[in-house]
């Protein structure tokens, strides 16, 4: 339809057809109210597509495969609750989710997620007591069945001291190291969050420190043999431990020299795995929680000391109190240069010259 059209259209009534002239609003035959009628713009909205945007926030919902949790976290990579591996993020879905910490439901509270993301370089406080606390158990485990394979094996009441019994009762402490570096070599972390490290530099420096505290820790053992025999003199020597201690010392000399060696071997592999159990893993836990480094030392060596109490052999008060010592030292050169080469230096070079003393 033309303009011409549509503007003559518009001056006759749309009711009655009767002519209007210009500028009246009512129909002159039939009062109605008379409105111009223009054409409808109908407006076409056209319809936008958006793309995701990088720190746009998206839902990440998984499932564990283990317990059945539902997982919201995006930087999560293992369930909180039982610890299995989780289904990995595209690297396309990291880049468009936003940067937010998410929460995590865990006994009838929700808690912020960096609490369980576990770092590579530094250790979570709930994974390390986890870690601290599997390498106990195997120690127990390993300990009673030594224990028991013994007494099985023994036809007396009493178990008689000897170099095989000797040799025997370094194993629980050798072996329970072994954890933490298969945890840290499966997660793929660093074994700086160990402690340790191992720059040619700082190696030789470890080296050289190791070495030095390594004599004076045989030095505080040389004259704990006086606080023992206080001890004994006391009446405190309820385990006799003076006369095992001399019975010991005089199977280690009159043993064969490979056994001696073996011996030796034995000894430094367990200052190996002591000082990864008790510094790398222990000691690093709670200086990430606590900030008071000789609190920290104080209490990782009373932890050391009362376990060797326990499950070490020969026991008794001196032992503890020499461990006490001896490990609260080792703590302290730790914190020198938190290098973990220092103290396992330091540990296997005492027990190297104990044993060359009791040769010659």
């Amino acid at each position: 339809m033309s303009e011409d059209n549509e503007e003559k259209r518009a001056k006759y009534c749309v009711f009655c057809g009767k002519y209007i002239e210009e500028g009246r609003i009512y129909c002159p035959n039939c009062g109605k109210l008379v409105l111009k009628i223009k054409p409808e713009k109908k407006e076409v909205k056209q319809q936008i597509v958006r793309r995701p945007v990088v720190g746009e926030k998206i839902q990440i919902t998984r499932k564990c495969s283990g317990c059945g949790s539902i997982i919201t976290s995006s930087v999560l990579d293992q369930c909180p609750i039982c610890n299995t591996m989780l289904e990995k993020i595209s690297e396309q879905k990291k880049l468009m989710i936003q940067k937010k910490p998410g929460l995590i439901f865990t006994n009838k509270k929700f808690e912020v997620e960096q609490k369980f993301i576990l770092k590579k370089d530094t250790w979570n406080l709930k994974e390390g007591i986890n870690i601290f606390g599997n390498c106990l158990y195997i120690l127990i485990i390993i300990y009673f069945l030594l224990f028991t394979i013994i007494a099985f094996q023994t036809e007396a009441t009493k178990i008689e001291l000897n170099m095989n019994i000797i040799l025997l009762s370094q194993i629980p402490e050798l072996l329970f190291g072994i954890y933490p570096l298969w945890y840290i070599y499966s997660k793929k972390h660093s074994y700086k969050k160990l402690g340790l490290i191992s720059e040619f530099k700082k190696f030789i420096l470890a080296l050289l420190i190791g070495v030095l505290v390594g004599l004076c820790l045989f030095l505080i053992n040389y004259f704990s043999g006086y606080l023992i025999d206080l001890i004994s003199d006391r009446g405190l020597d309820f385990f006799e431990i003076k006369e095992t201690i001399e019975e010991q010392n005089s199977i280690i000399r009159d043993a064969d020299f490979l056994l001696i060696a073996l011996l030796t071997i034995l000894l430094s592999l367990g200052s190996f795995s002591t000082e990864i159990v008790f510094r790398g893993v222990l000691h690093n836990t709670l200086k990430e929680r606590f900030k008071n480094d000789f609190k920290v030392i104080l209490f990782v060596a009373l932890i050391y000391s009362v376990l060797m109490l326990l499950f070490s052999f020969p026991i008794g008060l001196g032992y503890f109190y020499v461990n006490f010592i001896i490990f609260t030292i080792l703590g302290l050169l730790y914190e020198i240069n938190k290098n973990l080469y220092n103290t396992i230096i330091a540990s296997i070079f005492y027990n190297l010259l104990i044993v060359i003393f009791l040769v010659l």
